[in-house]
């Protein structure tokens, strides 16, 4: 939980500090970019519920955007993001709960998201300029569930859509702190759950022609 608020507090102190300067502005009309974010991400849904609840500070995305009409851009967004959880002395049912084996569980997901992306500054030109998007496209996840010499290992391509807002923070005419977030939701029939969570990232984006 501290580790949360340090972050947070972060993120607003910065949005504080460029909302005091009018120096920064910049167009963003028909201007290109590229981003690289550090991502956090908590789980939600089945996959919290069944597998794994804890928070992921292991994540990493870039992106690139090329405007095509005023305000909109399109691209595309690629991703890595860790889920790791240990729980001792843990039961596992096994065979449709015809056996059982006990130890300390180590449970991983990682997941890798390849999208495209569609978005819309709503402010063009100001000291905070938010924008919404969307993603959609598959994601490539690997799922590991260990407990002593057993070990159940599954991957998974999965339909990931992904809606997502933010806001840049224009630091001089080219680079710009981008603060956003994303709810990823990956759909995998063949598997007992999808899934599901939210993912919090800091950026650099810089603007090219």
């Amino acid at each position: 939980m501290k580790k949360v608020l340090v972050f947070i507090a972060i993120i607003t102190i910065s949005i504080s500090a460029n909302a005091q300067s009018k120096s920064n502005r910049i167009p963003n009309f028909r201007v290109n970019n590229f981003r690289i974010n550090y991502d956090v991400a908590v789980p939600l849904g089945k996959m919290s519920n069944e597998f794994i609840s804890q928070m992921s500070w292991r994540g990493v995305s870039i992106e690139n955007r090329w405007g095509i009409k005023p305000k909109i851009s399109i691209g595309y967004l690629l991703g890595w993001q860790v889920f790791a959880q240990r729980f001792d002395n843990y039961t596992q049912e096994l065979n449709n709960g015809n056996a059982a084996i006990n130890g300390n569980q180590f449970r991983t997901i990682n997941t890798f998201p390849i999208q495209g992306t569609v978005h819309y500054t709503i402010v063009e030109d100001a000291d905070i300029m938010p924008w919404v998007g969307l993603g959609i496209g598959l994601a490539h996840s690997n799922q590991v569930m260990q407990v002593g010499f057993f070990e159940d290992q599954r991957t998974i391509t999965s339909f990931s859509l992904t809606p997502q807002a933010g806001i840049d923070l224009p630091i001089n005419r080219v680079t710009s702190l981008s603060v956003s977030t994303r709810y990823n939701f990956f759909l995998h029939s063949s598997q007992p759950f999808n899934y599901s969570f939210m993912v919090f990232s800091v950026g650099i984006k810089n603007r090219y022609f």
